[in-house]
């Protein structure tokens, strides 16, 4: 047995990566008008609502928007409307965006209004609402690729989307639409969807006809029924690259009948089945009720979750607001059916039966519906990508948000009412907002404070007292994998409101890795990790001693109120050690302090098995010593058949030689890692002759393997602990 410790400087080299740029927290950024520098796909939907809840205009845009990255920006939209379909509009003006990701749009020529505007993901999305004098709008924005042509549209695409029923140039009626979309690539296009209106009354479409993309990734289509009836198609590619195109916005309309807006999304499997929609959901559902007369008759909205059993069986539950009444518990059940197509059906009972068609795509782990019962047209979401554990710690920093929905007086709807902003979370239960509404009544800025919680299963809710002295109730559902989304439901005595919050910047939890790999809820109890953000220490400090302290300058780190171990901690990165107390399995929550100064807290997944990540130098080398000591480079490679030692945190649970203590060395004898473990060079297998932890050293795993036969050459190295991959850096065989 060779090599099984490390001196301490040793060990904090092969723990520090690259400092990141300062940040305002753990986690964190800064957005500017140079956030937004390229072309959008957008969709834009005006209503007008009068007092009495008439709809005398609604308009339905899809186009592109293109930012310069300093203050001008274009709108090129194909826009349908009660007076006219497929009209072409041009709007420019100004915009800019703040520090916090909110901005504004001024748009003075081609019209006349303004937009509040946040921006996340790092500017490849944006949120808009506004208004100018006829409409109050809300609208999205996702960056589109590069170029684009007829051919880069091609396959089977779901389809949902909400809108109008018409009566010549009036609402009379609510029509969503849920289906098919196929592309041929070479300019033919079908479509077979359900048309919901209400009630009993769906209807079957089945079209066909002709499509073309241009290069600005805007397109077309004209489609024909059976009775000759004529329907047109508006596209606009949102996510592409060079061969494929994965999502477009695409509005459909028939003229003096109905015009709808919504997305289409390629379908990623050969075929589907009711096993590919399975486990639990996050929810939105939407519906609405207008009368023949073209008035406002009822909102739903709801936020939960939907479980699927994989074999037919549908739960949907969560929270609703309607205008009758605000924070109202729903849980609906039925069955559900999924054919090869991906497209099929969810039957269940609301307050009377309900008629829903499912939209199935990203491979299951996405959903819409589209449906109704007696009541109201509804559309909905659903997506299964959701944190593995949640609590308070989960939300933590600024999420920009928007919510677009009605103005209340007491059940009667009397107007629109839309909203956009930002949250911020403490991660321990405390927020604030600053955002502006725009409605027909209460316009305006605004800010806000309150306390939020969230529940285990990613399921929350949130109290805000508003600066006019109104208090505000929240509904949250978090979404994906580490919290960056939010469905969201809103309401007070005078509007209800459902949107969405995300993630303005990284969020805190992606802040937070392996100290090699920087995979994300990948320290084990015992492991090293590295925490991201701003003003972390007052100046560059590095540990010297053994044990390490708690304290590096003026900084320490908590894991659930525990301190933890410093190997190294400047104004934006800490090297710390999970401690080997915090139970594996479990969401902890870490905070930094500063002097006097408390960081956010953010939620960190510690996992149970081993996570390993190799320690890595230069460009993508693992820490690899040869057998003669030297470190494995290009230039220094390793024989076949050698004994070599490899690095790595994240080892996970050991069959420990002696007492372990957080932040001294391992135990002298050899303490082997339980999980089961294989080494693999390329596409060999290794031998290992140990892995475990390096004596002496603080966090530090290492495996002693043999080099396997292979020709000479540079090669990735990857360890797997209990089923779990490594990162994938490179050493060389030298014959």
């Amino acid at each position: 047995m060779t090599r099984l410790s490390l001196p301490l400087a040793m060990l904090v080299w092969l723990m520090m990566g690259a400092p990141a740029a300062a940040q305002t927290q753990i986690g964190g950024g800064t957005c500017s008008s140079s956030t937004l520098n390229s072309s959008y796909a957008v969709s834009v939907t005006g209503r007008q609502v009068t007092a009495a809840g008439a709809f005398p205009s609604v308009l339905q845009a899809i186009g592109a928007a293109n930012f310069d990255g300093l203050s001008k920006v274009t709108f090129t939209l194909t826009a349908d409307s009660l007076q006219s379909l497929g009209m072409p509009l041009t709007w420019s003006g100004t915009y800019s965006v703040q520090a916090n990701c909110a901005g504004t749009i001024t748009i003075t020529t081609g019209g006349s209004a303004a937009f509040n505007l946040v921006v996340y993901n790092t500017g490849a999305n944006l949120l808009m609402t506004g208004n100018d004098a006829t409409y109050y709008y809300s609208g999205t924005g996702n960056t589109q690729p590069g170029a684009c042509s007829t051919s880069l549209l091609a396959g089977s695409y779901t389809f949902n989307g909400t809108g109008y029923s018409l009566n010549g140039p009036a609402v009379n009626g609510v029509t969503d639409g849920g289906g098919l979309v196929q592309f041929d690539g070479k300019g033919k296009v079908t479509v077979s969807a359900t048309l919901s209106s209400g009630g009993s009354n769906s209807t079957a479409l089945s079209a066909s006809g002709s499509y073309s993309l241009s290069s600005n990734c805007l397109g077309s289509a004209t489609l024909t029924d059976s009775k000759n009836n004529s329907y047109a198609m508006s596209l606009s590619i949102s996510s592409g690259n060079a061969t494929a195109v994965t999502d477009l916005e695409a509005t459909l309309s028939q003229a003096s009948k109905f015009i709808i807006a919504g997305n289409s999304h390629t379908v990623t499997t050969a075929t589907c089945s009711a096993a590919s929609v399975s486990g639990t959901y996050g929810l939105t559902l939407s519906g609405r009720a207008i009368s023949s007369a073209g008035v406002f008759a009822g909102s739903f909205q709801g936020n939960g979750i939907a479980t699927f059993d994989g074999q037919g069986k549908v739960t949907l539950a969560g929270t609703d607001n309607t205008n009758l009444a605000a924070g109202k518990a729903f849980s609906y059940s039925g069955a559900y059916t999924v054919p090869s197509t991906c497209v099929g059906t969810v039957i269940l009972t609301t307050t009377s039966p309900a008629s829903f068609s499912l939209m199935v795509w990203d491979s299951g782990k996405e959903i819409n519906l589209i449906g109704a019962d007696a009541t109201y047209v509804y559309s909905g979401a659903g997506f299964n990508q959701r944190p593995v554990g949640c609590g308070n710690a989960t939300l933590s920093g600024p999420y920009t948000y928007d919510a677009s929905g009605f103005v209340l007086s007491g059940t009667a709807q009397t107007g629109t009412g839309d909203e956009s902003g930002v949250f911020n979370f403490d991660g321990q239960g405390n927020m604030t907002a600053a955002y502006a509404i725009t409605a027909s009544s209460g316009a305006g800025a605004f800010t806000a404070a309150g306390t939020y919680s969230v529940g285990s299963n990613c399921l929350g809710s949130a109290t805000l007292m508003d600066s006019s002295g109104k208090t505000n109730a929240l509904t949250l559902s978090i979404q994906n994998t580490y919290g960056q989304g939010v469905n969201l439901l809103e309401s007070n005595s005078t509007f209800v409101r459902t949107g969405g919050a995300h993630a303005a910047f990284t969020n805190p939890t992606q802040s937070i890795g392996n100290v090699a790999s920087y995979a994300v809820n990948s320290t084990p109890p015992g492991s090293v990790f590295v925490l991201f953000g701003e003003n972390l220490a007052a100046r560059a400090t590095q540990a010297t001693t053994v044990p390490l302290a708690t304290t590096l300058g003026s900084t320490s780190v908590t894991v659930n109120g525990e301190l933890a171990p410093l190997f190294y901690a400047d104004g934006g990165q800490i090297d710390a050690q999970m401690p080997w107390d915090i139970p594996g399995g479990t969401l902890a929550t870490v905070m930094v302090k500063n002097g006097t100064a408390t960081s956010n807290a953010a939620a960190v997944y510690v996992p149970a098995t081993g996570t390993p990540g190799i320690s890595v130098y230069s460009n993508n080398r693992a820490v690899v010593v040869n057998q003669d000591g030297s470190v494995n480079s290009a230039t220094a490679g390793a024989a076949v058949g050698d004994q070599v030692v490899a690095y790595f945190t994240g080892g996970g649970p050991v069959d420990a030689s002696g007492k372990l203590v957080t932040g001294a060395g391992a135990p002298s004898g050899l303490s082997p890692v339980t999980g089961s473990a294989t080494v693999t060079v390329g596409t060999a297998s290794a031998n290992i002759k140990y892995i475990g932890l390096t004596p002496g050293s603080i966090g530090l795993y290492q495996v002693n393997f043999i080099v396997p036969s292979l020709p000479k050459g540079t090669y990735p190295v990857v360890i797997n602990i209990a089923g779990t991959n490594s990162n994938n850096p490179v050493m060389t065989i030298s014959n």
